[in-house]
């Protein structure tokens, strides 16, 4: 997933009302930059919120960082079976399910692939192929709450547990009493609780200037936001660029797929789409889309076409 300066999400508008948001930002959050916007009775609830939610990460973060020693997760890919905690097994299982449903688009073990690429050369079949056959299945299997590994090829959660983390601290503030509404920003992931509807603009994909001019506008509530692509993020090989979303299915570099916007019920929802609608071909990434509940995408291609499934205008009519 794209971080706060490669996302094609650009910032949040606030809709007019006689309540004042709080706004806060803060960096170095799970390795990224951290916006926090809540609208409360009074400021009390609202630094009560706050507090809520930032002290939620930092539980989550003790679980799924991968940059400390004894989080839960790097005990857990040291092991080669453990039983996990109830938040690290829901991650397990969500990461399984998605990379089933996308029929390994998303993949959480797409990082041993990335690592041949940041080598700084084109990988051969040689060195692709043994990593593909490892990746053609499941990286655990779970019993109740002990998962046993099947490979000890690298997994990287950081993208999809970032989502899944800011689906729980959203809802830890959002739930508390006098709150009406929290939206939390995590590197571009976004999610949404409460009483009023949120706008979201979009940046251009095309271009590369942080303050240029909105591509598009979004109007989203009770939901999430999540982008990828290869517009600003990729690996340089000699005179040519390449993106740095990979195909685990092919182990080669997406080039068909520019920017990808997803809008789902839930950030982990929209973080793991968001990767795998730039694996997939286009017609089977709307049709996953219109599937799925509450699910609107908006996918585009090297060729600067723009394709949305049904439900995308439902939230964004100029698109």
């Amino acid at each position: 997933m794209s971080s706060l300066n490669t996302s094609i999400l650009e910032r949040i508008r606030q809709p007019w009302t006689r309540t004042i948001w709080h706004v806060n930002h803060f960096e170095a959050v799970l390795g990224t930059g951290l916006e926090v916007r809540i609208r409360a009775s009074n400021r009390h609830q609202t630094m009560v919120a706050e507090a809520a939610l930032l002290a939620e990460i930092d539980r989550l973060e003790l679980i799924f960082s991968r940059f400390l020693p004894q989080s839960e997760l790097n005990r857990f890919l040291n092991s080669s079976e453990m039983q996990v905690s109830p938040e690290l097994l829901e991650v397990l299982s969500l990461a399984e399910s998605w990379r089933q449903r996308t029929r390994n688009a998303f993949h959480p073990g797409v990082d041993a692939l990335s690592a041949l690429w940041r080598s700084g050369s084109i990988p051969q079949a040689a060195q692709l192929m043994p990593i593909l056959r490892k990746l053609d299945g499941p990286l655990w299997t779970i019993s109740g709450n002990l998962v046993q590994r099947t490979s000890f090829l690298p997994v990287n959660f950081n993208a999809f547990a970032k989502g899944w983390i800011v689906d729980r601290a959203c809802l830890v503030a959002a739930q508390l009493e006098g709150v009406w509404d929290v939206l939390v920003n995590i590197g571009g992931d976004l999610r949404h609780a409460g009483s009023s509807a949120q706008r979201v603009t979009i940046a251009d994909p095309f271009s590369s200037i942080d303050n240029a001019p909105a591509w598009c506008e979004v109007r989203i509530q009770n939901q999430a936001v999540a982008s990828s692509g290869n517009s600003r993020r990729g690996f340089q090989i000699g005179t040519d660029w390449y993106s740095h979303v990979i195909d685990p299915r092919t182990g080669w570099a997406v080039q068909h797929t520019v920017a990808v916007g997803v809008i789902a019920p839930d950030a982990a929802t929209a973080d793991a789409l968001a990767t795998a609608f730039c694996v997939l071909e286009v017609e089977d990434s709307l049709k996953l889309a219109d599937d799925l509940p509450e699910t609107a995408c908006l996918i585009v291609t090297e060729d600067r076409r723009v394709h949305t499934n049904k439900r995308w205008h439902q939230f964004s009519p100029s698109v």
